[in-house]
């Protein structure tokens, strides 16, 4: 009798002989609840370790430094006020906030080393620049006795540098903790996540292995049902697909008609016109009735807006535009305080308040206006008669108000900043052109009694401070006056005539030798083979006063400040360049904005010779612009036409 050969079986079936099917899975859930067990044990001891770092070392470390920069920020204003007020209590703050920042210092050094390498280099840092700072402060006498106000400003000014240092130090040491205690949480996440990858990937392998002992079993029965599932889902997919196409063509009609509506909002900023478009746009797209009330300081609403798909009935609408109601329905003040979409049925008072007949069934929308937190007014929308909203109608009109809001709100922000910017050219003329008088008194004055034999040493000396300051204010009032033309968009008066470059550079060093002798910096200009440019020499002295003052107040001592010409077509180019710390790209684009000035200038001017200076050279027919890289200085440049291609004078308009 023949043997019948031994049945060649998979590993995956299940039989009498495949212990595989129990004891491999018994194995797997063991070792994934005993990994459950261990891992967060792990993770969580070194996470506490950490965590305690960042409570215990990183956050007192950060709260040290931020005292040390606050500190810092605070003491040059008590120095400058017991100079100006002789008051000892400006000369004890300035001491308490020493002694608090030598209190940090010590709290630091004994936290800092445990931060790592960078942290301890910049502490270090911060120790070295506060202490140049602090004994500047004792050198100069500053807190030993009063000096005069020329001399002690000036002292400040040319110590300045080093207590930027000083607070430039304070918020890099902060930073570099904050960094430190970053790193620190990172490595908690990314354990955390381990962790949970980890614990996610055992329990599945525990899962996979229960399954595979519970459900080899049911794989016959599961067999016999795929067929009817597969039909049954075939189905339900195609229900699905259809209702899903059905969706998308609604929600692409709807992003297509919100798209539409958003540019015509955004297309003009008259407040009158976005509130007539928002309307016009509510009816006939959504409702049949539109009226649009805006909320005023009172708390009343006044009716801005009626719409209504009869134009008979529209025209008797709008009557009521511009009325203002005092007592407005409950219903909706509750809309107005809870700024939320609400549908209203037939039955309401609503109703008659939107206009509507009250033969009429129609249901209602109410919707707040709403801008940057701000309730601006309430939109009343009426459905066609016998149709009553649904949610999908209240979110459509509810996106639709928030682009109506933003763009109520825009032009409104607009009419006010348009009023502001208007009131400001006004006063700033009026005031400017009523200063000249008194103080064109006080230099003739001060002039005249310059000239007296009689006027004491000391006297003289006030006397020098007093035009001084005079011919400073008429020169902010000057400038006030030129930023008031530029803003209205005039030109700059100018007298241009030929004017030869290299006499107007050995002007400019002139003024500028003793300065930057005092200031320790080199300062060089070359001209030569420049032909004459046609310019008012007044004006450009201005121009280059003005960038040059400014690259000396940047400049450190060592620097150097270097202005030169060169021809470039028809045109004379103007270079002035320092190796100052340089401008930040992100305030490139602001730094020809009148009023605008960097963080650490906010005392150093006006923020107007800037502005003033591009619009004097874009009255020659020039351009300004500037080239600057952080920590490689600054380059501002301008063209000026030769005097062969010169333009005809400009005067005020």
């Amino acid at each position: 009798m023949k043997e019948r050969a031994p049945e060649r079986r998979s590993i995956w079936r299940v039989g009498p002989d495949s212990t595989w099917t129990t004891i491999v899975p018994v194995v797997f859930i063991i070792a994934s609840l005993l990994a459950l067990v261990l891992l967060p044990v792990f993770f969580g001891t070194h996470t506490s370790q950490m965590r305690r770092e960042i409570t215990e070392v990183a956050e007192p470390s950060r709260s040290a430094a931020n005292e040390i920069q606050t500190d810092l920020s605070t003491e040059l204003g008590h120095v400058i006020a017991w100079q100006v007020t002789d008051q000892d209590q400006y000369r004890a703050d300035y001491l308490r906030l020493l002694a608090e920042q030598r209190n940090d210092v010590e709290k630091l050094r004994r936290l800092v080393p445990k931060l790592g390498p960078d942290v301890d280099r910049k502490l270090q840092a911060l120790i070295k620049e506060s202490n140049e700072w602090h004994a500047d402060i004792i050198s100069n006498e500053f807190l030993s006795r009063q000096i005069p106000a020329e001399v002690s400003m000036t002292r400040l000014f040319e110590k300045h540098p080093s207590y930027e240092e000083a607070l430039r130090a304070s918020a890099e040491l902060e930073v570099a903790i904050q960094e430190s205690i970053d790193d620190r949480l990172t490595q908690i996440r990314e354990e955390e996540k381990l962790s949970q990858s980890l614990t996610i990937i055992l329990t599945l392998l525990a899962l996979t292995s229960a399954l595979l002992v519970a459900g080899l079993g049911r794989q016959m029965r599961l067999l016999a049902r795929e067929a009817m599932g597969r039909r049954q889902e075939a189905e339900r997919e195609a229900a699905e697909a259809q209702r899903a196409r059905t969706a998308a063509e609604r929600e692409e009609r709807r992003a297509a008609f919100l798209a539409t509506a958003g540019q015509e909002l955004a297309s003009s900023l008259d407040y009158q016109q976005a509130i007539a478009t928002l309307a016009r746009l509510i009816v006939p797209n959504i409702a049949e009735i539109c009226v649009i009330d805006l909320a005023e300081s009172d708390g009343a609403l006044r009716r801005a807006a009626v719409r209504h798909r009869d134009a008979k009935q529209e025209r008797e609408m709008e009557s009521r535009v511009g009325e203002v109601s005092g007592e407005v329905p409950e219903a909706l003040v509750r809309v107005i305080q809870e700024r939320e979409t609400r549908i209203i049925g037939y039955q309401s008072s609503l109703l008659a308040y939107a206009g509507v007949a009250p033969e009429e069934q129609r249901s209602l929308l109410a919707v707040p206006l709403v801008s940057r937190g701000q309730t601006l007014g309430v939109i009343l929308a009426a459905s066609a008669q016998g149709v009553l909203y649904a949610q999908e109608d209240a979110a459509l009109l509810g996106e639709l108000s928030r682009h109506g809001s933003l763009a109520i709100d825009n032009a409104r922000l607009y009419l006010d900043s348009q009023q502001a910017v208007q009131a400001r050219e006004e006063v700033l003329a009026i005031v400017s052109h009523d200063l000249r008088n008194p103080l064109n008194a006080v230099m003739l004055a001060a002039s005249l009694l310059q000239t007296s034999d009689k006027i004491a040493a000391d006297d003289r000396e006030q006397l020098e401070i007093i035009d001084i300051s005079a011919k400073r204010m008429q020169r902010l009032i000057e400038d006030l006056l030129d930023v008031t033309r530029l803003e209205g968009g005039k030109r700059l008066p100018i007298e241009p005539a030929p004017l030869d470059v290299e006499s107007l550079f050995a002007e400019t060093y002139e003024l500028f030798r003793s300065q930057a002798v005092t200031s320790s910096i080199t300062l060089q200009y070359r001209a030569g083979g420049v032909p004459q440019v046609y310019a008012d020499r007044h004006r450009v002295l201005q121009v280059l006063s003005n960038l040059i003052g400014n690259a000396m107040k940047f400049t450190p001592p060592g620097g150097m400040i270097t202005y030169r010409a060169e021809p470039q077509d028809r045109n004379v180019r103007i270079v002035v360049s320092d190796t100052g710390p340089g401008i930040p790209k992100e305030n490139l684009g602001d730094i020809f904005n009148p009023y605008w000035q960097a963080k650490r200038t906010a005392r150093l001017g006006a923020g107007l010779g800037l502005p003033i200076a591009k619009g004097i050279v874009e009255s020659h027919g020039g351009r300004m612009w500037v080239e600057s890289e952080p920590g490689k200085g600054t380059k501002f440049l301008f063209t000026l036409p030769v005097a062969v291609t010169a333009p005809a004078p400009v005067t005020a308009r």
